[in-house]
């Protein structure tokens, strides 16, 4: 297959994936749940009002409670499922007025026949869809209205006072009015997952959470569509393995002269050297980020203390889990970035003039954007900021945790970034050649385009919007910027360095990328829609996200193909392969993307699996070995392979980083299936026999086989810190001191020192 039409099937699965999932954005608005204008009783009292739901919107997201808990799924794994419990709420007190009302006495006191009939009516209850949209206005019935005080006057205990087996500290919703207005929206929220939409015979949420007690059952949609899926990664496995065998895709011999000695004795340029203290904030962000993570931990087996219960008195779930995102992205972009900058004058040839004084300014950018957002989140948290929360605290989406005015600042800086290595590379560019590697130059630059531009999706939403179409777009950032687009850039980036290293032909890693990037983005993009099956989007979602991100496991079987190929030629190399750790770095990220992003992502993604799993350990299973699995390792291999050729090789340890990659690798393997595997599994189970709201309430956490292996939680994190982190950190620190000289000048020929023209 000629590399024309590789590139121009990269092109238009792009073009496809967008236009599919735009497309169905926009038939979705007019069917997006409904905030009535008004919520009345029988005596057409009005309640509430459109404006309260929305305020009580703001207090969700203005402390940060994404991050404790979540809503129709979404957001934080371990404190209360807020919808799914607040509909339990409305149920058990619905069916004790019901029960009063006809026979006089609670519900646990009837006998079976008795039960059952008030079952019939619970249910009839909930399903009946009483929103009048003509007068905008939601009627409830005397049971509901009863259920509505019920639910106020929970809700507002437990944000005043506090509870500690969800992990909530006293005052986590300092105000009254707060309070209230955050229970109608948790009521509104269970009013959508629980009544029908107009003329279907399924909820605003398509029947999640499951609830048999309000009949909240399984559809058809979800056999079928998932029959749909399996089908969909057969015949696509099968066209995949066809393509790759039948035209060789996968393989290309290594070059003959390897650029990597070169690289290891090159001296450095300006913006290289400067790049150097990227790579320690890095560490620092990763080390404090994996430290959260173990307080994270805790946290899952004795909510709201520690061993020195000050910290637990400070820093509360939502503030530790808002840092393990916001970190984990830091670090994982600033070393993207680093890389880039270090790898900009090699692929240009030559060191633009000022470019380390821009090197040097963007620095200090990142460092402002880190620490400002960082503490803006806790002061947000806090309630400290009033009404410039969402500006400069915490705006209340997870991932996306960061105040805007900080968000606009890093998207600035992301421009930045993207306009100092494009000034880098462009000497190349402007040379005019039209050979393999320029080719794969403009694909790298390209990628880095994307990661820039789809950060952008991040202002598409803010304060007031609908939160189905919040997350509509949230998950445009989330899925398709941290999945999609980063993996092609990912791929972009590895192509880079497995010429630089001298493994591959820029034919053959140009050829790889094109392939790649065609099935990611038909798959990873369309794909995004499994996070639209159960969050108030049209059932069509279904469909699309079944079938989609059924494929999304089929290009990353090819990776960890590939890896092995790329171990094997490293074997060739024999031990003195100067970059020996980073491609080490780059196998352990192929392996995790086929076992984290693909196996266990396909594994919940079929739409009658993820209806019982959504929501479970099972998806903070999937996150944990795709983000930090795939992007981690991948990082640590960029900060490698660029701190290689920093470094005086003289001072290169092999024994430390040996450590640190099995201390990495091995905690993140023992923490996924010694421990959230397992509890995730257990959780699916019940969810599937009880109910979601039994799988997500405190006691869950609390049985004996589910808190042993919360406390074992401890051995991995352990792992991953002690011997994965700390020894990275130690041998960067150490060898910080013995960079290379900058000798390079602006505007010197950097070929011309390497001895080699690209």
């Amino acid at each position: 297959m000629s590399l024309t039409r590789l590139k121009w099937a990269a092109i238009l699965c792009f073009v496809a994936g967008m236009v599919i999932l735009l497309g169905g954005g926009l038939l979705s608005i007019d069917e997006l749940p409904p905030y009535p204008g008004k919520v009345v009783g029988p005596d057409n009292r009005v309640l509430f009002q459109k404006s309260d739901i929305f305020a009580g919107q703001n207090v969700y997201q203005r402390y940060g409670l994404m991050d404790h808990g979540s809503i129709w799924g979404h957001g934080s794994q371990r404190g209360p499922e807020f919808s799914a419990a607040t509909l339990h709420l409305a149920a058990d007190s619905i069916r004790n007025y019901l029960a009063n009302q006809e026979h006089g006495k609670p519900y646990l006191q009837l006998d079976r026949l008795q039960r059952e009939l008030v079952d019939v009516k619970v249910r009839n209850e909930f399903k009946t869809n009483r929103y009048d949209a003509g007068r905008d206005v939601l009627l409830l019935t005397p049971a509901q209205v009863q259920a509505y005080e019920h639910i106020h006057q929970y809700w507002a205990r437990m944000l005043k006072e506090g509870e500690k087996r969800y992990g909530f500290l006293p005052g986590t919703v300092p105000t009254d009015e707060e309070r209230l207005q955050i229970s109608r929206f948790f009521f509104w929220t269970a009013w959508v997952a629980s009544t029908l939409r107009p003329g279907k015979d399924y909820t605003y949420t398509n029947n999640w959470p499951p609830d048999p007690s309000v009949g909240n059952v399984a559809t058809p949609d979800m056999y079928f569509w998932t029959l749909g899926g399996i089908l969909s990664l057969f015949l696509v496995l099968g066209l995949f393995i066809y393509w790759v065998h039948h035209y060789g895709i996968w393989y290309g011999s290594a070059k003959g002269v390897s650029l990597a000695e070169k690289l290891v004795d090159m001296p450095l340029t300006p913006s290289q050297f400067r790049a150097a203290k990227y790579f320690l904030v890095v560490i620092l962000l990763f080390l404090l980020q994996t430290c959260f993570g173990g307080l994270l931990a805790h946290y899952t087996v004795h909510p709201a203390s520690f061993w020195f219960q000050s910290v637990a008195n400070l820093i509360p779930y939502s503030w530790a889990k808002s840092w393990h995102l916001q970190l984990a992205i830091f670090w994982i972009a600033t070393t993207w970035v680093a890389s880039a900058i270090y790898l900009a004058p090699i692929i240009g040839g030559r060191e633009p003039r000022r470019q380390g004084l821009l090197v040097q300014v963007l620095f200090l950018a990142i460092l402002v954007v880190a620490l400002g957002s960082l503490l803006g989140q806790v002061a947000g948290i806090k309630g400290l900021l009033g009404d410039w929360w969402f500006w400069l605290g915490h705006q209340g989406w997870e991932y996306l945790e960061l105040g805007r005015f900080w968000q606009i600042l890093l998207f600035v800086g992301l421009i930045a970034w993207l306009l100092i290595v494009y000034r880098a590379i462009a000497p190349h560019l402007k040379l005019g050649h039209k050979d393999e590697f320029t080719s794969l130059i403009y694909f790298y630059t390209f990628s880095a385009v994307l990661v820039v531009a789809f950060f952008g999706f991040g202002f598409f939403f803010g304060k007031g919007s609908h939160i189905t179409l919040a997350d509509y777009w949230r998950w445009f950032v989330v899925h398709i910027w941290v999945e999609s687009i980063f993996e092609f850039f990912g791929v972009a980036a590895i192509a880079v360095l497995l010429v630089a290293m001298g493994l591959v032909t820029a034919k053959a890693a140009l050829t790889v990328s094109y392939f790649t990037a065609a099935l990611v983005f038909i798959t990873g993009i369309v794909g995004t829609a499994h996070h639209y099956f159960w969050y108030g989007g049209p059932v069509y979602w279904l469909g699309w996200g079944s079938v989609f991100s059924s494929m999304e496991p089929v290009p990353l079987f090819g990776l960890v193909v590939r890896s092995l190929m790329e171990f094997r030629s490293i074997q060739k190399e024999g031990k003195d392969f100067p970059y020996r750790w980073p491609m080490f770095f780059l196998v352990a990220a192929s392996f995790w993307n086929f076992l984290g992003a693909g196996l266990f992502g396909f594994l919940i993604n079929l739409p009658i699996v993820n209806y019982y799993e959504h929501g479970t350990y099972l998806t903070m299973n999937h996150g944990h070995t795709a983000l930090f699995g795939t992007y981690g390792m991948l990082s640590v291999a960029l900060l490698l392979f660029s701190w290689r050729g920093l470094v005086d090789k003289a001072r290169w340890n092999d024994r430390v980083l040996k450590v640190s990659f099995w201390g990495l690798n091995g905690g993140l393997f023992l923490m996924a299936l010694g421990t959230l595997f397992p509890v995730g599994a257990i959780q699916a189970w019940t969810s599937f026999k009880e109910g979601l709201w039994v799988a997500r309430d405190a006691s869950f956490f609390e049985t004996g086989v589910v808190y042993l292996l919360g406390n074992l939680r401890a051995i991995p994190d352990m792992i991953i810190i002690f011997l994965g982190v700390l020894p990275l950190a130690y041998f960067l620190f150490k060898t910080y001191p013995h960079l290379k000289a900058a000798e390079i000048k602006e505007g010197e020929s950097v070929w011309k020192r390497i001895g080699v023209e690209l």
